[in-house]
């Protein structure tokens, strides 16, 4: 029996689900790094997802799942699961989050997710970090927050000088 004090989880901003060939590519990844207990995937570019799409890119074990739509070809979110291994006591999907909440098992453990991916647009990025604030105070208990921030966090994480510090003291509050 696995380890119900531990788990794995996988973040991966896969940039498009649309086509055959993505899908086949992020499931052999996904099956590779097995076992994955929570899956988060970003930018799926999915206006919805059903058991027959999901079934295209997830692992057999992990065929549970939450998903934002995408606006259009832009964001995306999904959450996915081993069901024997979690259960999903609740989720709330916003314009930039997915978040679920998890409790295990076979213990007395739960915790909360949030499955993030923030606008390219960095004129949205105040609506976001609103957003990301809002859920921090939602949000009791053992909490991860995971994904594509689309945000840096000082100048070093830069590789030009084209740095906006406010952004950068907004992300880091």
């Amino acid at each position: 029996m696995a380890n119900t004090k531990t788990f794995n989880l996988i973040s991966w901003n896969v940039r498009g689900l649309g086509d055959s060939d993505k899908c086949d590519l992020v499931k052999d990844t996904l099956l590779s790094c097995a076992p994955a207990t929570i899956i988060c995937l970003q930018e799926t570019k999915l206006r919805a997802v059903d058991a027959i799409k999901a079934a295209a890119f997830l692992p057999p074990s992990s065929r549970q799942f939450c998903s934002a739509d995408a606006s259009g070809t832009r964001g995306g979110l999904l959450t996915a699961w081993d069901q024997n291994l979690f259960s999903l006591l609740s989720y709330d999907s916003k314009r930039f989050s997915l978040t679920t909440t998890f409790s295990s098992t076979a213990t007395d453990i739960s915790f909360t997710v949030s499955n993030i991916y923030a606008p390219a647009d960095h004129s949205d990025s105040p609506a976001f970090l609103a957003d990301l604030s809002s859920l921090a105070t939602a949000v009791s208990g053992a909490w991860v927050v995971i994904g594509d921030f689309n945000l840096i966090r000082s100048a070093i994480d830069k590789n030009n000088n084209l740095v906006d510090q406010n952004l950068c003291a907004l992300f880091n509050e």
